[in-house]
């Protein structure tokens, strides 16, 4: 596969991801905002740097989203109470019930419609295909992002 290949791969999968979170309407985020939202609804009272870990994002783009996102009302942001300097990022009960639940979506709607050229037994060896590549990614990925 040539990178150019790989690149066109993530644009098509970016947008199955967001007919599948139902990220595309004016509530829509961006890739590294849902990467967030969905690793604190996954982790409540998180701090900046737990965060950045598990996503691999930047620091800077981390507290830069997570302070927007609070200022929007979607989250809490409170002094850590054991290091002042650190912070835990929480929530609102609503955004996690909404969050969670869109990253919970069956992507097979989503695929559907991004391959209607596609046999219904084609769309699920793709599905196949990707959750492999996903195991085989997550097994053999970096332990420092």
């Amino acid at each position: 596969m040539r990178a150019a290949n790989l690149h066109r791969l993530a644009r098509t999968l970016r947008e199955v991801a967001l007919l599948a979170t139902e990220n595309t309407g004016d509530d829509r985020v961006n890739a590294g905002e849902l990467a967030v939202l969905e690793d604190i609804a996954r982790n409540p009272g998180s701090t900046i740097s737990d965060i950045t870990r598990r996503t691999g994002l930047a620091q800077s783009l981390v507290s830069r989203i997570t302070h927007g996102m609070a200022g929007g009302g979607a989250l809490t942001i409170q002094p850590d109470s054991s290091d002042r300097r650190r912070v835990r990022v929480d929530l609102k009960p609503t955004t996690r019930k909404m969050i969670l639940e869109r990253a919970s979506n069956n992507i097979s709607v989503a695929v559907a419609a991004t391959t209607p050229r596609l046999s219904e037994s084609e769309r699920c060896a793709l599905e196949h295909h990707l959750v492999e590549a996903d195991r085989l990614l997550r097994a053999g990925a970096r332990d420092d992002p």
